[in-house]
């Protein structure tokens, strides 16, 4: 049995959604908040971030991590290439994008999203503006020289860099951005080719029943 621990708006256990349902696993999740002062959920997430993995009796936290584990217990439909140059630059660019880009796409959200229309707080434009202005055109310019014309990220199916760098994106629509096709024509291409895989139009249905409840 598996078990998924965590609030489905984050990107980071929306990317092991994402895994999970791309490799066909059947799992049951349960709505934590990180940072919850709940000792039960303390004791099998260190760090109180999300997501946490229950499979059976073993307990794993970490996206990274998770996604690693569940490719080796469950190895068909790979998130991994088998060839190690390929597989390298999927890992990279899942780094890049949990670390890097998904401060700036995670920002957005919070301002134009959380804290407004979840905290009834109000928007820094302060904030946004320095996002948009100073820390995702770089980080926008660096994607846009790593896009195929066609096809995934790295090789011929998706991978983990797919979900990684998707879920930032999905994230940063909340706060009402959407790449500019014409400053960026293979990234842009990218993401509508992306979001129209069934898998992820089911997420983001999953999530706008959310949103909306």
């Amino acid at each position: 049995m598996i078990t998924v621990h965590g609030v489905q708006l984050s990107p980071f256990v929306r990317k092991l959604l994402l895994a999970l349902d791309y490799k066909g696993i059947a799992y049951e999740s349960v709505g934590v908040f990180p940072g919850a002062e709940d000792p039960a959920f303390r004791a099998i997430s260190p760090f109180d971030k999300v997501p946490v993995l229950q499979h059976d009796d073993f307990t794993i936290a970490d996206t990274s991590v998770i996604c690693r584990y569940l490719d080796r217990v469950f190895p068909e439909n790979s998130l991994y290439r088998q060839d190690p140059k390929l597989e390298a630059q999927a890992c990279w660019l899942e780094e890049f994008a949990d670390s890097k880009l998904i401060e700036a796409c995670a920002g957005l959200f919070q301002q134009r999203f959380l804290f407004p229309k979840m905290f009834n707080q109000p928007t820094d434009e302060s904030v946004v503006t320095d996002i948009l202005e100073n820390k995702l055109p770089p980080l926008l310019e660096y994607l846009e020289s790593q896009m195929p014309e066609s096809g995934p990220l790295v090789g011929e199916a998706v991978s983990i860099a797919d979900l990684s760098v998707l879920t930032c994106f999905l994230q940063a629509r909340y706060g009402d951005f959407e790449v500019d096709a014409g400053l960026y024509p293979k990234l842009s291409s990218y993401l509508s080719r992306a979001m129209t895989n069934e898998v992820v139009q089911s997420r983001m249905e999953a999530e706008k029943t959310i949103v909306s409840g």
